[in-house]
């Protein structure tokens, strides 16, 4: 038998702070919530951990994120920080150089658009620093793709090559392809490169995982598994990394693929229910498929009612008459769908879907991620639909990209409709949040802080993102604690109360005490998975009460 207490800090039981000192764990489920003193008589001689003041919190679960991405790009060249055009030619080089196989692709990831001139690589930047083998990078968002002239040639891309029904492929002033590649263009280079191996994959995924659990999350959903663009399928890769001991609770969401059609919808849904239930035995849980409806604001792909200033509108990937049947079909065989929409007319599309299915069945949880732009006609329909806000918190902020290029793109008025997380909480819609990770950072904390100031961490002084959109502390935990894991279908954990599985995360501070723009810089300071303590320090019943003395936690 394993036992363990937890005390010293205030207890935030997945909806709110409760009057409990201590937190009482056996063999990785909760016993006990309530006085020390009681805590000692449920598990006598338990060792007991002092979270110094931190708040006691249920573990995280990350709604929305891409550990596949972390590992594949774990194995690639990182630009990730690079921080301009000179930087990222600098270690595309050297990657290149690196690399034994001199027919081997350069692949990996992380550039940002405004650090080149129009936001858009060309392959002759490239050509100069790789021009004997082929080249395809993914930017920060991974939207979009840079690809040299070798790997353009070997995708057959030339200037007589027609856009893809779901991307663009950006051209130089004489027709020929400048290098960058929009969404589903990235497919086209993607689809003859070479995929790694599950093998090679399992391990970056399992070190991916111990990253999440230290800060505090414990269960998550992979957000897109199948083989399109130049990202491979993971799904064989995690069941290798859980073989291996892979920690945490992790589930998944399959891909609709982009060339689905009406004809196939069933014989897809039947796929989909067989992967699931082929996914519950090897725990890993993949009751859920994940929907792409359109791209984003800053390529000018997201799809928007009323179109960019240009006169474009984005992209919308499936027809109304296709997301309403899939999802039905889904629905009905117990699938969950989780949607990526980032514009007014994915988010209005993915509602009328919703709505038209009718009352999911019991424990079919739909959600609709990132919904950056929401008309606010839309804003009641989700708590009619029972469509959970799955929350992307750490973008909901001005900083220098929203001021740039995402605000001039959308207007004042559509501006102000961005993130509306207070607005959707008062309708009465359920949240959950997620980070999309390695996109943006996977610390759950720094999203808390963003939603609840709508300011960038660090910037006290910026004007925020939509007045009344801000959330409460208590509803910014909550969603990221108790509504992710019940979104994510880990209904076991989420919760401090007797009978709830022992995923705990401890807090270096007490987040409601302070100033609000204290709450970014809050820390997970060690984590309790399956009650098991994870990077702390323990204490044995002899060294109770005097945890401040203790030569390991000096």
């Amino acid at each position: 038998m394993t036992a363990l207490i937890v005390t010293g800090g205030p207890v935030f039981d997945g909806e709110r702070l409760i009057p409990a000192q201590a937190v009482a764990v056996r063999d990785g489920t909760i016993v006990g919530v309530g006085s020390l003193a009681a805590a000692r008589t449920v598990v006598p001689g338990a060792d007991e951990v002092d979270a110094a003041g931190g708040v006691i919190a249920p573990s995280f679960a990350d709604a929305h994120v891409h550990l596949g991405l972390v590992a594949l790009e774990a194995l690639d060249c990182s630009l990730d920080d690079a921080g301009s055009e000179a930087a990222c030619l600098d270690r595309i080089r050297a990657h290149a150089a690196s690399l034994i196989d001199p027919q081997a692709w350069v692949r990996g990831g992380g550039w940002r658009a405004e650090w080149f001139a129009g936001g858009t690589p060309s392959r002759e930047a490239l050509d100069a620093v790789v021009p004997d083998r082929p080249v395809l990078l993914l930017d920060s968002d991974r939207h979009s793709g840079w690809a040299n002239s070798r790997a353009l040639a070997l995708a057959g891309i030339d200037r007589t090559t027609p856009d893809p029904p779901d991307g663009r492929i950006v051209r130089g002033a004489d027709g020929e392809p400048q290098g960058t590649l929009r969404e589903g263009a990235v497919d086209l280079v993607g689809r003859v490169a070479p995929e790694p191996s599950p093998a090679a994959l399992a391990p970056g995924i399992r070190a991916a995982a111990d990253h999440l659990i230290s800060l505090g999350v414990t269960g998550w959903q992979e957000a897109a598994l199948a083989s399109f663009g130049s990202i491979p399928d993971f799904t064989d890769a995690y069941h290798l990394a859980l073989a291996a001991g892979l920690r945490g609770r992790p589930t998944g969401a399959i891909w609709v693929p982009r060339d689905l059609t009406m004809d196939a919808v069933d014989a897809f849904v039947a796929g989909v229910r067989a992967r699931a239930d082929a996914g519950q035995a090897t725990g890993f849980s993949t009751r859920t498929a994940k929907l792409m409806l359109d791209g984003i604001i800053e390529s000018k792909t997201a799809a928007l009612q009323d179109g960019y200033p240009d006169g474009s509108a984005g992209l919308r990937y499936f027809p109304d008459e296709l997301v309403r049947s899939v999802v039905a079909a889904l629905n009905a065989a117990g699938i969950a769908v989780h949607v990526h929409a980032i514009g007014d007319a994915a988010v209005t599309q993915a509602l009328d879907a919703f709505a038209a299915a009718g009352t999911a069945p019991t424990g079919v949880r739909n959600h609709i991620a990132h919904l950056q732009v929401v008309n606010p006609h839309d804003v009641p329909r989700f708590a009619a639909t029972g469509a959970t806000v799955n929350a992307q918190a750490l973008w909901a902020c001005r900083n220098d990209v929203m001021r740039t290029v995402t605000e001039p793109l959308l207007g004042a008025t559509r501006s102000g409709w961005q993130f509306p997380f207070g607005s959707l909480r008062r309708a009465g819609a359920t949240l959950a949040m997620g980070s999309d990770w390695p996109v943006s950072t996977p610390d759950p904390w720094e999203a808390i802080g963003v939603a609840v100031t709508r300011r960038e961490v660090g910037v006290a002084d910026a004007a925020p993102l939509g007045a009344g959109e801000e959330l409460p502390l208590s509803a910014a935990l909550a969603a990221y604690t108790s509504g992710s894991h019940e979104l994510i279908g880990d209904g076991a954990a989420g919760r401090i109360r007797v009978g709830a599985a022992a995923d705990l995360a401890v807090a270096d501070r007490d987040p409601f005490v302070g100033a609000p723009e204290e709450i970014g810089f809050t820390r997970t300071a060690w984590t309790v998975c399956a009650g098991e303590v994870i990077a702390a320090h323990t204490h044995t019943g002899a060294e109770r009460g005097r945890a401040t003395a203790c030569p390991a936690c000096a």
